[in-house]
């Protein structure tokens, strides 16, 4: 058992913990009675905590407005954390997680020179799924993955691959305006979803992944072979946004994410 001494000092941990937890992308600076108000201690318990946290650089105060922010301290971590983290430990959990519940394939795709790649995936345990080789390139232009990661790219280069549509299926998009019309789409809900757009057999969802700059760097999605997949995809979207989101989140992603059920 703890001691009472040592239960106090882990209490305290827990406390100034949770006030560092009150500052987020959206909401950067408080006063005393704002992070008292939200950690839900007296102000004078909170004044300590903020007091030691400011000594320890952990946060910083703005002596003109009373206002405190996060210190150099958390910055410097923050960097340190950035360089550790691996993109596949990140990933394949939240993907293991979402084939469990599926029971198709997850893929984890990344952009690069305006190409997505198959970097990571967990292959549905079903005899007859779909498969992609790993470091396998294809265009962005087509597909629930690659419209999941250009609609969320500048503009400009939706207008240049617009000049390289061409017919797969009888649902492939070739028409231009039609095109940029669904990256508009895609870019507002925060997801694609693609049947025999490629492939004739093949279902996809698609949600679009952001690291810590605010930029998309790739996609997460499940398919399968289109015999199975649902008619109604509100499961499956769910389940690959909220997928993406967790994983942009620890890639340091912030901000307001635009999806399914938002």
């Amino acid at each position: 058992m703890l001691k009472k001494s040592e239960e106090n000092n882990v209490r305290s941990i827990n406390r100034a913990l949770q006030i560092l937890k009150c500052f987020s992308w959206n909401e950067r600076r408080f006063t005393l009675t704002e992070i008292a108000q939200k950690v839900d201690l007296p102000k004078s318990t909170t004044s300590r905590l903020l007091a030691t946290l400011e000594n320890e650089g952990f946060l910083r105060k703005d002596e003109g407005s009373n206002h405190y922010k996060l210190g150099y301290e958390i910055y410097f971590l923050g960097l340190v954390a950035k360089e550790s983290m691996d993109l596949g430990e990140i990933s394949r959990p939240i993907m293991e997680e979402i084939g469990q519940a599926t029971k198709e394939t997850i893929n984890l795709y990344l952009l690069d020179n305006l190409e997505k790649v198959c970097f990571i995936q967990v292959e549905s345990p079903l005899a007859i799924k779909r498969y992609v080789r790993i470091g396998e390139r294809s265009p962005i232009w087509y597909g629930a993955t690659g419209k999941s990661i250009l609609a969320n790219l500048d503009e400009s280069i939706w207008y240049e691959k617009s000049k390289e549509l061409k017919r797969f299926t009888e649902k492939t998009v070739v028409d231009p305006k039609e095109f940029i019309a669904e990256l508009r789409t895609i870019r507002e809900r925060g997801y694609s979803v693609s049947i025999g757009e490629k492939e004739h057999d093949v279902g996809c969802v698609a949600a679009p992944i952001f690291d810590s700059s605010k930029k998309v760097i790739g996609c997460l999605s499940i398919s399968g072979p289109q015999y199975r997949f649902p008619q109604d995809t509100d499961y499956f979207v769910s389940l690959v946004v909220d997928g993406a989101r967790r994983i942009s989140n620890k890639l340091g992603y912030y901000e307001s994410y635009s999806g399914f059920g938002e």
